[in-house]
């Protein structure tokens, strides 16, 4: 009777929440029900740690430091964290829609799974802030506990998250910092440090290319806070190398929608544009690819890139090396392995649960070509497979999708 009368509580609060986020969001979304799907239960170092909790109930399971989390690719062998009360996770990413993403819905729902009181709640913004804030609003209606999401616009999807919160859902916001308030806006936000990955690149590159040279950078779709922090990182290091000249300038950059086609588009037109390239910093590694085939097309030499790792691009490395003697790969981790963490937090954080594992990591380099950590090419693995996520094939094929 007790848990009947608590999910009624829930339910009202969750109506109550949609209501204001029709409010703030008015012209920008539409309230209703989501399109979401359903299913059963079915070296670095951290710059944060966070310590989310949903009150006294239950014993911290023992943290983990950050550097044992990315040696492990996020996973933790006990699942204390899990509770026992049943409670519905909600999973959202506002892109969902290539490979990276794919992975990432992989990671959250694989550990999730692992809760057999947990019942997962799934949808892809297809790169529609729209669409996302009202799959978020959706979600709340239906009776979520709890959210795991990459919050890809941004700022854009604040409103719709304070909703959440004040719903009475536990909100961890991962792989796209959402800005807003910690703890008022949602409960956590899980990453990598984007500032940082944009800095490591542009130290390697300004080291590679011996601190003389013309390099560009691509991002994702524009605006995304990922990107834009990225270029931050690589804007501060490059002020170092007063000779390294960044083409693509510090306030913005050409975007490829972290996709493989439009990359191969944006490089096109860079290469056209610019007659001397000297390196590429790509902040997504499979749309890499479509780089590549721009030089290629171009007849142009494939000058030293720093992205994110990619099988497909270490095997492209591997093949195009030996007649392209200045091609260089260095990769940081795709860190998808983060989206456990999330999940974790997220689901602790319903379940009343404290888990004190950290939030924020600051990633190294995964691969060098110029170091002894050689990008890896392994033709016994699909191309899209990220090796740092340790993540099996069938659970990939299993829950790296929406239903």
């Amino acid at each position: 009777m007790n848990s009947q009368l608590s999910r009624a509580a829930h339910r009202v609060r969750a109506l109550l929440a949609l209501a204001l986020a029709c409010a703030v969001t008015l012209g920008v979304a539409a309230c209703g029900d989501s399109s979401s799907s359903s299913s059963g239960s079915d070296g670095g170092s951290a710059s944060t740690s966070s310590s989310t909790s949903g009150g006294d109930s239950g014993a911290a399971p023992a943290s983990a430091s950050a550097e044992e989390l990315e040696a492990r690719a996020g996973k933790v062998d006990g699942t204390e964290w899990c509770g026992d009360r049943p409670i519905t996770l909600g999973i959202h990413d506002g892109f969902g829609v290539n490979a990276w993403s794919k992975a990432s819905y992989a990671t959250v729902r694989s550990e999730a799974a692992r809760c057999p009181n947990v019942r997962q709640v799934v949808a892809a913004g297809g790169a529609d802030l729209q669409k996302s804030i009202s799959d978020v609003n959706g979600m709340v209606a239906q009776g979520i506990d709890a959210l795991a999401i990459i919050p890809d616009f941004g700022a854009a999807q604040v409103p719709s998250l304070k909703a959440a919160t004040q719903a009475g859902v536990r909100v961890i916001a991962w792989g796209a910092d959402p800005s807003g308030q910690r703890g008022t806006d949602y409960d956590d936000y899980v990453d990598w440090d984007t500032k940082a990955n944009g800095a490591a690149w542009a130290r390697w590159m300004a080291e590679t290319l011996r601190g003389r040279g013309n390099v560009v950078f691509l991002g994702g779709p524009a605006g995304t806070p990922v990107s834009i922090d990225e270029l931050k990182g690589v804007v501060e290091t490059f002020k170092q190398y007063p000779d390294i000249r960044l083409l693509t300038g510090d306030k913005d950059y050409p975007a490829t929608n972290w996709d493989p086609a439009q990359a191969q588009r944006t490089m096109a037109a860079l290469l056209a544009q610019y007659p001397d390239i000297d390196g590429a910093i790509i902040d997504y590694g499979d749309a890499t690819q479509g780089a590549l085939r721009a030089f290629q097309q171009a007849n142009r030499r494939i000058v030293p890139i720093a992205t994110t790792e990619s099988h497909a691009v270490a095997c492209e490395w591997d093949r195009l090396k030996g007649s392209n003697p200045d091609f260089e790969l260095a990769t940081i981790s795709s860190r998808n392995w983060l989206g456990r963490i999330a999940a974790r937090k997220a689901i602790a954080a319903a379940e009343g649960i404290p888990l004190d594992e950290p939030s924020i990591f600051a990633l190294g380099l995964t691969e060098d070509s110029t170091g002894d950590n050689k990008p890896r090419c392994d033709p016994r693995f699909p191309a899209d497979t990220y090796f740092s996520n340790d993540l099996s094939e069938d659970d990939l094929a299993k829950y790296g999708k929406t239903n």
